[in-house]
């Protein structure tokens, strides 16, 4: 076999070559960099400082902290120095005369803290929850904000608390310092909610490819949260729920509701039809009130029931704290007690019934009453009849067939009046009691303001 000789000089000459060669293709990564990672953290801190205080009328973010079941808290941010700010809001207690520190530091990225108390620390506060359910979790909301990136004017963060939730600083305007306290704070707590003294259907109406589509509305104005539900049976998208956020001219809603590839999120308040409208490419999304019913209720079918409960007791005189009759009802309730008190010697009005609802023509209204201490009642029979409105709905009329002839009936006239009405009730079959009794509500068919919440048995 043949050797193979290795020239000594040579290979110390490429070696030399090699290094050489490697010291001009230097890939020291710091010098893609003018700065040192240091210099250039400190930068980035100086120029969100700098823009945080450089927007002439601070800045504005609408915070949903969990839209699965809370809805947007809107925030006015005046960052007047290196330290300071001043704050704003449409939710807990601000004080705008009042300034609190910040700090802009760094984390797992630039982090924007504001490290002491202000109206933000009221959404993080575990000890402030809207309802029990969300005791020791408030309203999940965070003080601390790691900075993301910029877009146009505007610079997003994300919650420290929950990442995935992105937090918009846009530039406020003048005219935010002054809505997000009245015209906000009016929409969240006057138009947003369901006004006692209109009608107790308030619905979403969805408007899409020629269709419409019916959903019942529910909002919880502690959470900001409205519980959204379809009526029509056809409905393709069943839930709508959504958090909710007052502006100064309707309001926003996270998550955006898509339809068809339509995204709608932001609903416009129109105060001549008491409506707020969301429209987009033709799809369109209503909320309104209905004094005159377009959809089917669902149906309770009065007297004829399943489960055989025949006999009904008014609710709010068994469970007054969960009761879901109208307040329009309610106060109706309250006023005729207080007339039956003061029209017969101070007796008080205990309970409320409808019995034998199983036959149109031997059933009773049932008042009991308490006296010196003992319970008496008062019988008033009555025949019924069932029609149906154009939509499909049961209308069930009530009439006195041989009115009592008593002492104690102006006292109990004003509820008379309301039963043996001439329009006759709608019937609304409604969350049940429980596992063996059905619980509905009946609505003036003249009047729906007044849904009176009962209990079958």
């Amino acid at each position: 076999m043949k050797k193979i000789k290795i020239n000594t000089c040579q290979l110390i000459v490429a070696l030399c070559l090699f290094v050489l060669s490697s010291c001009d293709e230097n890939n020291d990564p710091e010098l893609l960099f003018e700065d040192t990672p240091t210099v250039r953290i400190e930068k980035s801190i100086a120029e969100l400082k700098t823009a945080l205080q450089g927007s002439e009328n601070g800045w504005k973010t609408t915070y949903f902290t969990d839209d699965s079941e809370l809805g947007g808290f809107t925030f006015l941010f005046d960052f007047i120095s290196d330290s300071e700010v001043i704050m704003d809001s449409d939710f807990g207690t601000p004080d705008v005369s009042a300034t609190s520190l910040y700090d802009i530091t760094l984390g797992s990225t630039v982090k924007l803290t504001f490290t002491t108390k202000n109206v933000i620390h009221q959404l993080s506060d575990s000890n402030n929850f809207p309802d029990d359910d969300l005791r020791g979790q408030g309203y999940k909301g965070s003080f601390e904000f790691l900075y993301f990136k910029t877009e146009g004017d505007d610079i997003l963060f994300k919650s420290n608390r929950d990442r995935d939730i992105v937090i918009r600083f846009s530039k406020a305007s003048k005219e935010d310092w002054t809505s997000l306290t009245s015209l906000n704070k009016t929409m969240l707590e006057t138009n947003i909610p369901k006004n006692p003294l209109k009608s107790v259907f308030r619905n979403i109406t969805l408007e899409s490819g020629g269709k419409t589509t019916l959903y019942g509305f529910s909002f919880n104005e502690a959470r900001r949260f409205a519980t959204v539900t379809a009526i029509s049976k056809d409905a393709v998208k069943t839930d709508l729920s959504f958090g909710i956020a007052p502006t100064p001219t309707g309001f926003i809603v996270s998550p955006a509701i898509e339809i068809e590839n339509v995204v709608l999120e932001e609903f416009i308040y129109n105060l001549d039809d008491d409506e707020f409208v969301a429209e987009v490419d033709g799809v369109k999304i209503t909320l309104s009130y209905a004094d005159e019913l377009s959809f089917l209720l669902p149906f309770y079918d009065f007297g004829n029931e399943s489960r055989g409960n025949n006999n009904m007791r008014l609710y709010r005189t068994n469970l007054p704290n969960s009761d879901l009759s109208s307040e329009n009802f309610i106060n109706f309730y309250k006023e005729w007690e207080a007339h039956f008190t003061a029209t017969q010697s101070g007796r008080t009005v205990t309970r409320v019934y409808l019995y034998n609802l199983e036959t149109v023509d031997n059933s009773f209204v049932q008042v009991r009453y308490l006296s010196s201490g003992r319970s008496f009642s008062l019988n008033f029979k009555f025949t019924y009849t069932v029609t149906e409105d154009a939509t499909g709905n049961k209308i069930y009329k009530l009439t006195e067939t041989l009115p009592v002839n008593t002492t104690r009936r102006a006292g109990i006239l004003p509820l008379l009046d309301f039963l043996f009405r001439d329009s006759g009730f709608y019937v609304q079959k409604m969350v049940d009691f429980n596992a063996n009794q059905n619980t509905l509500g009946i609505i003036p068919v003249d009047d729906t303001t007044m849904l009176a919440q009962w209990y079958d048995f």
